[in-house]
């Protein structure tokens, strides 16, 4: 088992919890943007141009479904029923030598018409802020899946502990204590049943009520976890340097022993290794 950390060492730790928009594709998108508007400029839209400027660059195909307003996933979907298969990552591939089927679809799709409508619009007060709005309600509905992000990690390492030792684990729902009492856990190793190993796991990017919460659940945990179950708390995110005196309490707690250590996603490994030493000794 590592040392035990302290709230200096876990600050140093913590991280922004990767927000999966703006990583290499979403750089790329925002370059072709600039791209492909002034590739069109106030050219007639049609087939071969379409055609020409997807063989050119595969990430027109973005710009494309941008002016359309189609998630990734909605898209793939009318690809898919015209009759270009796959995931919309795999029909951006396929735009080299697919260009011209590709082009077909889009213009059966309305592009030239979107085009030419967003040429032709003035826009207005009014249609910035809806726009505004509609992108900011994108982004809190984003942060709100940073949890599950976080959980989605921890999940990963479980599953590979699975793969290459045979564990088993739950996600979620009330262990049991031998007691009978119960409380929520995010994962309980082997099983909600027989709770040896419990982890929470909770990743802040902003200030709010649920910063609080993890306090009364990890007080809940305690109050009816048996005394030889092993309770390990994982998390990150910025959010919690605006809440130090509530991570400090929870750094507390672990110094008192309560809470056998404190991973980031920089430490998730040392966690799958943590768990492994303990199913060994078993």
């Amino acid at each position: 088992m590592n040392p035990q950390v302290t709230l200096e060492e876990l600050l140093g730790q913590l991280k922004r919890i990767p927000a999966e928009w703006l990583d290499t594709d979403g750089h790329k998108v925002l370059e072709s943007i600039s791209i492909v508007v002034e590739r069109i400029n106030d050219l007639t839209i049609d087939q071969d141009l379409i055609k020409i400027i997807l063989s050119e660059d595969p990430y027109a195909l973005d710009v494309f479904r941008l002016f359309l307003d189609m998630s990734q996933d909605i898209f793939a979907n009318e690809m898919r029923i015209r009759g270009v298969m796959g995931d919309f990552t795999s029909i951006r591939k396929k735009c080299g030598n697919n260009s011209e089927e590709i082009a077909e679809i889009l213009m059966e799709l309305g592009l030239a018409d979107v085009i030419d409508t967003h040429r032709s619009h003035e826009w207005t007060l009014q249609d910035v802020l809806w726009d505004r709005y509609g992108h900011m309600r994108g982004r809190a509905m984003t942060a709100q899946k940073r949890g599950s992000t976080l959980e989605d990690a921890v999940e990963a390492i479980l599953i590979e502990l699975r793969d290459e030792i045979g564990i088993t684990f739950d996600r979620g729902g009330n262990f049991v204590s031998r007691s009978g009492k119960h409380a929520k856990a995010d994962f309980t190793v082997p099983s909600k049943e027989v709770p040896h190993i419990i982890i929470e796991a909770k990743g802040y990017e902003a200030t709010g009520s649920k910063l609080t919460d993890v306090l009364g659940d990890i007080l809940k945990v305690l109050e009816v976890k048996d005394k030889d179950s092993h309770y390990f708390f994982v998390t990150d995110g910025i959010g919690w340097y605006r809440r130090l005196s509530d991570l400090k309490k929870i750094v507390e707690h672990h110094q008192r022993g309560d809470i056998e250590m404190i991973y980031t996603i920089s430490t998730l490994q040392d966690l799958k290794e943590n768990i492994r030493d303990i199913l060994a000794s078993r």
